[in-house]
């Protein structure tokens, strides 16, 4: 078999990533190429492949060294995006002290708890209220995020810092908020949870252990859309993020809610 020139090498490298839908890591995808050509020197396609993941609009680094073809991404993530979107939306019925039944959903609560982290927090100069599937992964989006910025008067500066929230109107979905809220940490400074206060005894237990182990800001507040009186039960920690998830993230913020990102940056 002749040797393969560089488009050849990189048309096969395109195939393979065609076939990854759960993205390929850099190692693997070099392999499986010197398999298709052994004639080919290796440093001609490790040249070729390079050059390809370096230009090609159509591909998509998805992680540190992993790459996948981009056209994949939402068959890939479409459960987790369909089931963030599903729980953004489901309805939540909360008896009033003159027993009338009111229904909420999640979204009733982002703008109140972004201006609480502004205006009583005080943890940033702005946030956005987002949820749903707004940045497009696997990862999911948080309710909220705000952003921390020094100010003209600041005699210290220091680099931005993003603050994210995961908000749950269900009190049986401490642990599913807690999961998220940690996730959140790749690419945030600090992350909270904020969940109702009438969230079970048990449950507020092991969720204040783990929120103060893995250094998780704990939120509850009252589920009454005009008055949700925000409470901090545990203080987060300030973490240094991944640079390339935080950067992966203000992309996608960049272009699904460009208003959003010029507000914030």
């Amino acid at each position: 078999m002749p040797k393969l020139n560089r488009k050849q090498i990189q048309e096969q490298a395109i195939a393979v990533l065609q076939g990854a839908h759960g993205g390929i890591r850099w190692s693997e995808l070099l392999k499986a190429v010197v398999q298709t050509s052994p004639e080919t020197p290796q440093n001609s396609i490790h040249g070729g492949i390079h050059n390809l993941l370096k230009t090609d609009g159509r591909i998509e680094k998805i992680a540190k060294g992993t790459y996948r073809w981009a056209e994949l991404s939402d068959a890939g993530d479409s459960a987790a995006i369909a089931q963030d979107e599903a729980v953004a939306q489901t309805p939540v019925q909360v008896e009033t002290a003159d027993h009338t039944l009111v229904t909420y959903v999640e979204a009733d609560f982002y703008q109140s708890f972004a201006d609480w982290l502004v205006d009583v927090a005080e943890e940033v100069n702005a946030a956005v209220a987002l949820g749903g599937s707004v940045l497009r992964g696997k990862w999911g989006t948080p309710d909220v995020i705000g952003v921390l910025k020094p100010r003209t008067q600041d005699m210290l500066k220091f680099e931005p810092q993003i603050v994210s929230a995961e908000i749950k109107i269900d009190p049986n979905q401490p642990v599913v908020a807690f999961g998220q809220a940690v996730a959140y940490r790749l690419f945030s400074h600090k992350s909270y949870i904020v969940v109702p206060s009438t969230t079970g005894e048990d449950d507020m237990g092991r969720l204040k252990a783990l929120c103060s182990i893995h250094g998780v800001g704990l939120v509850t507040f009252t589920l009454d859309k005009a008055a949700p009186d925000y409470t901090t039960l545990v203080l987060p920690q300030q973490a240094s993020p991944d640079m390339f998830y935080a950067n992966q993230m203000l992309r996608r913020l960049l272009a699904a809610e460009p208003t959003a990102f010029e507000r914030l940056f």
